[in-house]
């Protein structure tokens, strides 16, 4: 392969991998569609309650089950072709979400609804994993970096403007079950676009795993003791393990900061607003918490860059870059803790978007690291399964970060109560930023 350019775009220059990116974008904008439409369907609704332990349960029933089922997805990733699995999954997303957009025209929110979403949501998180297992088949090992910043950043921006798109259509027309069924119509034509993109990469093998594919009887029947084996897999890799338990850290605070924000945008900033103004400020928060990440995915290219390494092996990663990544992260998880505790006592949109958007930065920078690291120290052969640990480990992290604020909020009977949120905060903040100092006094003393 070339010598890889200086410039982050340049992970763009090989075909397959601008495809993967493509089956990113499109991926992830319908999802977008779907979360808002599902949104102002479910939790905006003016006829159902704004309970904060409602909330916990409704996002507990959506993120748990893939929780527990998602770890064992991962053997098949790293048993089947990736390319067939992308292709595939993204076509059953389109007759979920076909499905989901007929139950909310006939304007009911039951156990049907719940289970295409539980369906949808879950192929969802397969693709995901899919995604990240296949990036270093498609990038040169100098580029992991630039590409974990830029293919899951771009991901998310896609799934904000969809997001943004759809409030803005529901504002337009009318924010109806008919609309958010044809958001939710809209979102399934992104989804095909995503399959037949994933077509278009080339050979049929090139995202790995190079495996002979066995029956689907014995990969059931191994399933358990594959994903044993990629965990401990993953405990022997310290650098990942630990790069994981951060992130999880961060998403504890951020599953607390949802439940809050989206409180305030029912309750607390328009007390006699319709929906539509309640979906419009939780949008605002969410983009602010999309553009910090955004921000961080730039910053993050001169932070975790490791170019002066004139080999491509993980252990001849400077010992200084190293130090300055865990600073940076360590710095921004600071930052984020003293802008929150502002933001919880104003309690003011701005106040919380601010909130937002530096949670997002560090939690954007810890995520890239993370990325990184699993790519670079876990074999092919297990990483499916390590980044389906790894998307377990965040879903129950955020639900926990929603429950312990849900909690706390209903002993103090104020759906609303600022110190819910900050004990919350405080309580994974500090962890994480011990964890972090730790990780740099540990860096600094083998230098």
């Amino acid at each position: 392969m070339s010598r890889p350019s200086t410039k982050s775009f340049s992970v763009l220059r090989h075909a397959n991998a601008r495809e993967l990116l493509g089956v990113r974008i499109f991926g992830q904008a319908g999802d977008g569609l779907l979360q808002t439409a599902l949104a102002t369907f479910v939790l905006f609704s003016p006829q159902r309650e704004s309970d904060p332990r409602k909330i916990a349960l409704a996002f507990g029933i959506l993120l748990l089950p893939y929780s527990v089922v998602g770890p064992f997805v991962g053997v098949f990733i790293d048993r089947w072709s990736r390319r067939t699995i992308l292709i595939r999954a993204n076509l059953l997303r389109v007759i979920t979400m076909i499905a989901i957009a007929l139950v909310i025209t006939g304007h009911s929110a039951n156990s049907l609804l719940a289970l295409l979403v539980l369906v949808s949501l879950g192929v969802n998180r397969f693709v995901q994993a899919a995604l990240s297992a296949s990036l270093p088949h498609v990038v040169e090992a100098d580029d992991l970096v630039p590409a974990n910043a830029l293919f899951p950043t771009l991901g998310t921006t896609a799934a904000s403007l969809a997001a943004a798109i759809g409030i803005a259509t529901q504002n337009i027309l009318a924010n109806s079950d008919s609309v958010n069924a044809g958001l939710v119509v809209l979102g399934s034509t992104f989804a095909a676009i995503a399959s037949v993109i994933a077509i278009r990469i080339t050979p049929k093998d090139v995202l790995g795993p190079y495996l002979v594919e066995s029956a689907m009887r014995d990969e059931f029947r191994n399933a358990l003791s594959g994903l044993a084996a990629g965990f401990r897999y993953m405990v022997r890799s310290g650098r990942a393990l630990s790069s994981m338990i951060a992130v999880a850290f961060q998403r504890w605070a951020f599953g607390a900061l949802t439940v809050h924000a989206l409180l305030l945008s029912r309750n607390s900033w328009h007390t006699d607003t319709t929906a539509d103004q309640a979906v419009v400020d939780f949008g605002l928060c969410a983009g602010a918490a999309t553009l910090g990440a955004f921000t961080a995915a730039i910053l993050s290219t001169f932070l975790l860059s490791d170019r002066a390494g004139k080999t491509k092996s993980e252990s001849d990663v400077s010992p200084h870059r190293q130090v300055h990544l865990i600073a940076a992260m360590t710095i921004a998880t600071s930052a984020a803790v003293l802008v929150t505790f502002v933001g919880y006592q104003s309690g003011s949109l701005v106040a919380i978007c601010t909130t937002a958007a530096s949670l997002g930065f560090a939690g954007q920078l810890l995520k890239i690291n993370a990325d990184t690291t699993i790519q670079r120290t876990i074999d092919d052969a297990h990483r499916g399964r390590v980044f389906s640990i790894f998307d377990m480990m965040i879903n129950v992290a955020l639900v926990l970060g929603i429950t312990t604020y849900a909690l706390i909020a209903g002993i103090r009977d104020n759906p609303n109560a600022g110190t819910a949120y900050s004990v919350v905060l405080l309580s994974c903040s500090t962890g994480l930023a011990l964890f972090l100092l730790r990780k740099y006094r540990a860096n600094i003393k083998s230098i």
